[in-house]
């Protein structure tokens, strides 16, 4: 029995790789691809911007499926698809529009359906898991985010993306030597019946929360580097502060969710959530010209935000009534929370070019970051019954 859980463990693993590698490597190539194929700026920012359309329009979908053909099937669907979609998107202009595409549904369809295969097949280690594949998939794209450059340099920008089409097989083989497993229904099922996870306020304070937590990464994601250089610190210094940014938070979102089991621990977590948001863009916002503080303020937002992310994806199944649910509810609260993280970017570019200064813009953004914590604090008290029944 343990041998099956060390195996499915390997699994996590291996599927937690493909949740943002296919995207991560499109970014620092998108320049030779734009040169490749004559795309203007526009086409460009579109290109970047489908994976994170999906995850917003598809996410609430794919528990249908779920529910149609198991979660191993859909898990296996998902893996060979993404296989297929990015080695076969570098060849023309139109394909690496509907290859992405096709990432996007992709990526979508492990996003929702990993918590589910974890309740299935593991549902006493779902806290342990559910931050071994979160840090796995952080500490994977920040690596890939390093080498495609490189390897690209060696053999092709579209040789490099192709590479990467391989963790993607080899889940998908893994996936396909896991044992069937036959779910007993949840003896809670008839109450799932007449109350739907859309029904319940806790459900749409995780999704707001999701959707919050995700527009604060996103937007810092996408013009971190440029607050840096509007500071005084060098493009090449502040691609390596960028770089720590998104490294620091891996090993917290491995432990985060076995903490954040508990009632006591999660309200804990949450107020911690608050605190780092303050001190990390309250620092960027007052810190100016010195490097080792502004260091400090990435750090802390990296944690933050690898926090926070990492506690979202907890609470799925936290709050979720039953292992049949866990599908749906990580599809209804991806589908809202990425809807709403995708117009960060946007928002706060608009907002910089409005105001003509990054301290204003980041002040807008400390108090969504702060909102986002007392709605998380809101959220927990509403939801204190399932961390109850948790712990019984």
């Amino acid at each position: 029995m343990s041998k099956v859980r060390n195996n499915f463990a390997w699994e996590i693993v291996l599927i937690a790789c493909n949740l943002r590698l296919a995207i991560i490597i499109l970014t620092p190539l998108i320049d030779k691809i734009g040169e490749t194929f004559k795309l203007s700026t526009v086409q460009l920012g579109i290109l970047t911007t489908i994976p994170l359309l999906c995850f917003g329009f598809i996410s609430i979908l794919i528990s249908l499926l779920i529910k149609k053909i198991g979660t191993r099937r859909t898990i296996i669907i998902g893996l060979f698809l993404l296989m297929l979609a990015n080695f076969f998107r570098i060849y023309t202009e139109s394909l690496i529009f509907v290859g992405t595409l096709f990432v996007g549904v992709a990526i979508t369809i492990l996003n929702v359906t990993l918590p589910a295969l974890v309740v299935d097949y593991a549902e006493e280690k779902s806290a342990f898991l559910n931050g071994l594949y979160i840090a796995t998939s952080n500490l994977i794209s920040a690596l890939a985010g390093g080498v495609i450059v490189p390897l690209s340099n060696l053999v092709g920008w579209e040789n490099a993306i192709q590479v990467f089409s391989l963790p993607a097989l080899i889940a998908g083989v893994g996936a396909i030597l896991l044992p069937k497993k036959e779910i007993e229904l949840d003896n809670k099922v008839e109450i799932l019946e007449k109350e739907k996870v859309w029904q319940r306020h806790a459900i749409w304070l995780l999704a707001i929360f999701m959707g919050l937590q995700s527009l604060v990464f996103y937007t810092l994601v996408a013009w971190l580097p440029s607050v840096l250089v509007n500071h005084g610190i060098s493009p090449v210094t502040a691609g390596w502060m960028f770089a720590a940014f998104q490294m620091i938070g891996f090993p917290f979102s491995y432990v985060v969710p076995k903490l954040a089991s508990r009632l006591k621990s999660a309200r804990l977590t949450m107020l911690l959530l608050l605190l780092g948001y303050i001190l990390g863009v309250g620092m960027l916002i007052v810190i100016k010209d010195n490097l080792w503080l502004l260091l400090l303020a990435c750090l802390i937002n990296g944690i933050t935000t690898g926090t926070s992310f990492a506690l979202s994806l907890h609470l799925i199944t936290v709050f979720s009534s039953s292992r049949e649910e866990v599908g749906q509810v990580s599809g209804f609260i991806q589908s809202i929370g990425y809807l709403l993280a995708s117009s960060g970017p946007v928002i706060f570019g608009i907002l910089k070019d409005t105001f003509n200064n990054w301290n204003t813009t980041l002040l807008c953004l400390l108090l969504v970051a702060v909102f986002t914590a007392i709605i998380g604090l809101v959220m927990i008290g509403i939801g204190r019954q399932h961390f109850l029944q948790l712990n019984k």
